[in-house]
């Protein structure tokens, strides 16, 4: 579907919930999110901002009262994995910070798949990985407004981690993470599902190298991932 025919379906059944996505992050304090605002990173490849990220804007504007959301229009069609991960790190960080200058108040809450994982997680924790291009990590007094983080089979995957969800226990990410205690201003706040049989995140050096498990996140954790959204914002409301 073309990227503004999505947009006015979209506009149109939230209209209806009285939710609107957010479109810019410079945010009138009228408009500010009293749930969460949801930031989407779509994985690597060309086409609309949202992809299959649109069906977690759908559960987290109809479940979370008073959400917004928006799709991060980082260079996911980028063929350099490098040049898109870094691009999507530093817009990420920028949407943070001017999100928070126009609604320090707000919370919120975001989703990377893939490659937008690697973004999202380098955006918090700074990169670590060799292979990637090296950008800092956001300032950490934005875990007061990043209550939720949440990557889907994202290729910086170390097992054994305290915020690891998933199947996988023993392979590791193509681009592992070689310094995760980065993470901790934001420990609370994440969770990374990596599953068995992913080889962007969970690859062993050992064929066969498979990845349909790749493809099925939205299917197994979206749920899941509401619910730990919505006990976070609870958790955080005082805060």
């Amino acid at each position: 579907m073309h990227v503004n025919a999505l947009q006015n379906c979209l506009l149109l059944g939230l209209a209806i919930s009285q939710f609107q996505p957010a479109l810019t992050q410079e945010t009138p304090p009228s408009q500010c999110a009293t749930g969460v605002h949801a930031i989407l990173m779509r994985g690597q490849g060309p086409g609309d901002h949202l992809n299959v990220m649109v069906s977690v804007q759908n559960l987290v504007l109809q479940l979370i009262p008073g959400s917004s959301s928006v799709a991060l229009p980082y260079s996911h069609g980028a063929d350099d994995h490098r040049v898109a991960a870094s691009n999507g790190t530093y817009m990420m960080q920028d949407y943070i910070r001017s999100y928070v200058a126009s609604c320090p108040d707000s919370k919120i809450f975001i989703i990377g798949y893939s490659l937008g994982g690697v973004a999202m997680m380098d955006g918090l924790c700074g990169t670590s990985s060799q292979w990637l291009f090296k950008v800092p990590a956001i300032e950490p007094h934005f875990n007061q407004n990043v209550i939720a983080a949440v990557s889907y089979g994202e290729e910086t995957y170390v097992p054994g981690l305290s915020y690891d969800h998933g199947t996988c226990t023993d392979g590791t990410g193509i681009y592992p993470r070689i310094h995760p205690e980065w993470c901790d201003p934001f420990l609370s706040s994440i969770r990374s599902y990596c599953d068995e049989g992913d080889g962007s995140c969970c690859f062993r050096f050992l064929p066969p190298i498979t990845d349909p498990a790749h493809f099925l996140y939205i299917f197994r954790y979206n749920m899941e991932v509401i619910q730990f959204v919505q006990q976070r914002l609870k958790a955080t409301q005082s805060q």
